[in-house]
């Protein structure tokens, strides 16, 4: 099988990290293949922010939390409410996809960016996690207030459509849900 296509397949959602950082190498990588996702008629409207502060991280994950406590579903509070839950899983790295708000597709063409470095993060041997904890948070003006005295280096018109974590496995790769049937169509 191809080796892009092994790795797609491969990859999963890890949800324990060792404590150790990813090398700057790796993570150049990882926001290069970002840089190279398809966007509408090329406009690339996205910004990333690389948050690898340890402070930070942990004010952001409380905001992050409190934003669950209040949610409508039972699940985000039911997990919320546990003292040992962590939205980031203690992973020494966030990365958050902000989109120009005034482009023709931001949210596309940031899922799409987002996508390629969950790819390319797992073909270098990192595990990461999509986590909407943070576009939660930013979803309403109180949350965005709060996300916005971080200071993020976030320009003003962008708005985060896209998170993850990426960190070193503590765990084995967990085994792959099977597949839903009867999800594609042919028409030819």
């Amino acid at each position: 099988m191809n080796e892009t296509i092994q790795t797609i397949i491969s990859r999963r959602s890890i949800r324990a990290y060792r404590p150790q950082q990813i090398n700057d190498k790796e993570l150049q990588e990882i926001l290069l293949a970002g840089q190279y996702a398809p966007t509408a008629m090329g406009q690339q409207p996205w910004h990333f922010t690389v948050l690898q502060n340890p402070d930070l991280l942990e004010k952001l994950q409380m905001q992050c939390k409190s934003v669950f406590l209040h949610s409508d579903n039972a699940g985000l509070r039911a997990a919320a409410s546990r003292e040992e839950y962590h939205v980031f899983y203690h992973a020494p790295t966030l990365l958050i996809v902000s989109g120009d708000s005034g482009a023709i597709t931001p949210l596309q063409d940031c899922v799409l960016a987002m996508e390629n470095m969950l790819i390319a993060a797992s073909s270098l041997g990192i595990g990461s996690c999509w986590v909407h904890s943070v576009v939660m948070l930013c979803g309403d003006a109180e949350g965005r207030a709060a996300f916005n005295t971080l200071g993020l280096g976030i320009p003003e018109s962008y708005v985060p459509y896209a998170a993850a974590v990426l960190g070193y496995s503590a765990v084995p790769l967990p085994e792959a849900a099977p597949r839903k049937p009867d999800t594609v169509s042919f028409v030819r």
